[in-house]
């Protein structure tokens, strides 16, 4: 068989995670250099704006308005609810609502223009839910924008409130350093296993996915747990040390009980025994579709049938086993199934590799070393 799909394998398993790591890393310097500060800065501004004057106006004050509610719709697409306020009747004196704000007109089925202006509110409660038509509301702008609604003693912000706006990329910009480290961790492991295959195990996989996912979770959690960006990279890097020596504990454990190489008794077939099987390597007698060997006194065969009786393919006598061990990645042919075992041969200086469940590695070794 040829190797060089094992070699451009072995490659791609190296070379895709660093593109993809480098490439989250990236994403993630943006998030948390650009963005994420850029939200910061927009919020601490709107929390110490002060009202503007009477006699001037400014976007980088707080402008309050009265307006009168004309309607109060909830907007559902999509398993999600959108509140929307309509607003009209300005009160004189108050100043006109900010031009950015205005929508085309929409029509009445009885053809008259419906009010222009429109506000979402960031949830139901509490303005929302206590507003009825005809109802009077204060609005406060800032940077030409409604920030939030005032009715009575009740105030509510609407989705362009910038109070924690910083959250979601700083979330995102966690989440992406996490993913991006464990993805060029992962591909520096498989550049040092290239001169040792490792063991391929399903735990070698699915431990890693489980501590980045647990890790990555966290992190999205903790910007909305926490006061600002320290805090919350902090807190990310505290909560991934337990992940982290929970995973290499598991994984020394898993290698101790792993060994490379595997005793087994030969076990001579009273008869023959036809299971489930496959030769590989580059030899006459490895046969793609040959998923069954036949073992016997002095015979071991590949063969395509279930039951063994037809396009039998045996294997010479100068095929000698070496050891008994787990699959590698590496190994030529498709990954092997879950309780598989690999009879490591050699024909003369050819390496064979017999893969085949551990119950029916005794009758391999015992028809290989009964050999007439």
């Amino acid at each position: 068989m040829n190797t060089a799909p094992a070699t451009v394998r072995d490659r791609s398993a190296v070379l895709a995670p660093a593109v993809i790591g480098v490439a989250l890393l990236l994403v993630a310097g943006w998030l948390l250099l650009a963005t994420a500060p850029r939200a910061l800065d927009e919020e601490r501004a709107f929390a110490s704006a002060a009202g503007c004057p009477v006699a001037e106006v400014s976007t980088e004050c707080r402008h309050t308005i009265t307006a009168t509610v004309t309607t109060a719709a909830a907007d559902h697409k999509h398993r999600s609810t959108s509140y929307w306020l309509g607003l009209g009747h300005v009160q004189e004196g108050s100043g006109p609502l900010p031009g950015r704000l205005k929508a085309s007109p929409a029509r009445s089925p009885a053809g008259t223009a419906a009010p222009p202006h429109r506000v979402k509110m960031d949830g139901r409660a509490p303005v929302f839910a206590a507003v009825r038509p005809g109802a009077t509301l204060h609005l406060t702008y800032w940077r030409g924008e409604i920030r939030y609604v005032e009715f009575h003693n009740l105030r509510q912000y609407t989705t362009a409130d910038p109070r924690g706006g910083y959250r979601l990329p700083l979330a995102g910009a966690l989440v992406s350093l996490s993913v991006g480290v464990a993805c060029l961790r992962a591909a520096y492991c498989s550049a040092r296993s290239a001169t040792k295959p490792p063991v391929y195990e399903p735990w070698r996989f699915t431990l890693p996915l489980g501590s980045v996912l647990l890790i990555a979770c966290f992190a999205f959690g903790t910007p909305w747990i926490t006061g600002g960006v320290p805090t919350a990279l902090l807190l990310t890097a505290v909560g991934a040390v337990p992940v982290l020596s929970g995973a290499a504990w598991l994984t020394h454990r898993h290698r101790r009980r792993t060994p490379d190489t595997i005793r087994v008794n030969p076990l001579v077939p009273p008869a023959e025994e036809c299971f489930p099987g496959t030769v590989l390597g580059e030899v006459p007698y490895c046969h793609e579709g040959f998923g069954y060997l036949v073992a016997a006194p002095g015979l071991l065969a590949a063969t395509p049938d279930p039951s063994g009786r037809i396009a039998r393919r045996p294997v010479p006598r100068t095929l000698t086993a070496v050891r008994v061990r787990p699959p590698y990645w590496t190994d030529p042919g498709p990954r092997p199934a879950p309780g598989c075992q690999v009879v490591e041969c050699r024909d003369g200086a050819t390496p064979v590799y017999v893969v085949t469940q551990q119950d029916y590695v005794p009758w391999v070794l015992g028809a290989l070393n009964r050999r007439p």
